[in-house]
């Protein structure tokens, strides 16, 4: 059965990379695609705008029309944007894929309390990869035990706004679980001056530069040998095809909150 997919924040590279995965995919029909108030990209064929054939599907500001017209939602657009557009979906009792990274702990809340009328899917990262890195970490953390300290490095190209990465920020708090203490407790961002390392803690070190896709890297070192574990995403259509799945889950579950990991799973 083919999924009418909602797209916000069309303009994005993200969602002209969603766009473009779904147009090329006869399970998903783009049924609309939002863009900011004012976009000089309104009215223009969201195809063009992703670089694909016409689709005959004009860009639009107006959520409410755009959230009628599809089955599911996704997400990638700026927090404030994001936050509004989860509620208007609540209202109208439309699942969401929420993949808009820097959101801050008002605008989560904000986000999982929406759960409560719809379904949610909060992905800081949609790569399949890293949501089964993020599996596995808590048995790695146990089985190499305190004498392993733990750095963790993710880098990103030089737009990118935010740092760290939610996908770091994710990474580390699945690490400071398994090590039964919570992330605020634990995590170091950089090093300079007189900074010795102490005991526990959780070195988190961000790099913009370029065109880098992801990367990011999870070090566990002892005084006699190191395990790392890597991963790096060569392309978005990573992303665009993990949102597309998570939107094929979404669709099927009742109002609640949830992530990649029940995706997986």
């Amino acid at each position: 059965m083919t999924l009418d997919l909602i797209v916000n924040g069309a303009t994005g590279r993200m969602g002209r990379q969603v766009i473009a995965a779904a147009s090329a995919s006869p399970a998903f029909r783009i049924a609309a695609a939002v863009v900011r108030p004012g976009s000089p990209s309104l009215g223009v064929d969201v195809g063009i705008l992703a670089g694909v054939a016409a689709l005959g599907v004009a860009a639009t500001d107006d959520v409410r029309a755009a959230l009628a017209a599809g089955d599911v939602a996704v997400d990638f657009s700026t927090p404030i944007a994001a936050v509004d557009f989860v509620e208007q979906a609540a209202v109208a009792g439309k699942p969401v894929v929420v993949a808009t990274t820097g959101l801050n702990a008002e605008q989560l809340a904000l986000i999982r309390a929406c759960a409560e009328r719809s379904p949610v899917l909060i992905a800081p990262n949609l790569s399949l990869g890293i949501n089964v890195l993020v599996e596995i970490l808590p048995a790695v953390v146990k089985a190499l035990g305190s004498d392993y300290d733990v750095e963790l490095i993710e880098a990103h190209h030089r737009n990118k706004k935010d740092a760290p990465s939610g996908t770091a920020i994710g990474l580390a708090e699945a690490i400071a679980s398994a090590l039964g203490k919570p992330l605020s407790e634990l995590e170091r961002h950089g090093r300079w001056g007189l900074a010795p390392r102490q005991p526990g803690e959780i070195g988190i070190h961000a790099v913009r530069a370029g065109g880098i896709v992801g990367e990011h890297s999870v070090l566990f070192v002892s005084d006699g040998e190191q395990v790392e574990i890597s991963h790096r995403a060569f392309s978005r259509q990573t992303f665009a095809l993990g949102a597309l799945r998570a939107a094929q889950f979404l669709r099927e579950q009742p109002a609640g909150l949830y992530s990649m990991r029940d995706v997986i799973r």
